[in-house]
């Protein structure tokens, strides 16, 4: 299973969105889990999992240069559209991240 992984500053949003696109890839089979973590703790995750995709935040869109230029040749590093962010839409953020992992 692949996983898709969430970034913001402390985590905590992050993982109720998290947990709501991980719940709608294991209803629709779509073979994805999702992670939602603080940035602090990203770059090690990210060594140890290695994602299918590093989506960012909204709130924290000015850590999306530091991941692409880190990570970006390998995996897809993408910033999550705001309004899809703020009303937890997991159907179109998880279909954001297929798109780009496609």
């Amino acid at each position: 299973m692949s996983e898709i992984l969430l970034v913001d500053a402390a985590g905590m949003s992050i993982s109720m969105l998290s947990n709501k696109m991980d719940q709608y890839s294991a209803a629709h089979d779509l073979g994805y889990h999702v992670e939602g973590i603080a940035d602090a703790a990203a770059e090690e995750h990210i060594a140890h999992v290695k994602p299918a995709i590093i989506m960012i935040a909204p709130q924290v869109s000015y850590l999306f240069d530091k991941y692409n230029d880190k990570f970006g040749a390998d995996i897809p590093v993408v910033n999550i559209e705001m309004m899809a962010y703020g009303t937890m839409n997991a159907e179109k953020i998880i279909g954001a991240a297929i798109e780009q992992i496609s």
